[in-house]
């Protein structure tokens, strides 16, 4: 997997925050284990899975007005991945 999509990133990003690492496993459905196995660097996350944690941080950390331009973003980010995905499978 891409080095991009890194789970430290999400830690670093998660600390910034001030969220607890609870708040970021169950968002997006897996463990604690998951989570942590992320962070040390023994798997990655999915791209929905990273995109998903860096938007809760993303909306934890900015003011509301700054929200709705972020999510556009993530959402064609998130559209091109699903994309692609069904392209590949057809």
């Amino acid at each position: 997997m891409d080095k991009f999509i890194s789970g430290r990133q999400i830690e670093v990003a998660r600390k910034q925050a001030g969220l607890a690492q609870k708040d970021l496993y169950k968002a997006v459905d897996v463990s604690r284990a998951t989570y942590h196995n992320w962070v040390v660097g023994k798997s990655e996350p999915s791209a929905n899975q990273f995109l998903a944690m860096l938007k809760i941080c993303w909306q934890k950390s900015q003011p509301k007005e700054g929200l709705t331009t972020f999510d556009e973003l993530i959402q064609r980010l998130v559209n091109i991945g699903s994309s692609e995905a069904d392209n590949q499978a057809a």
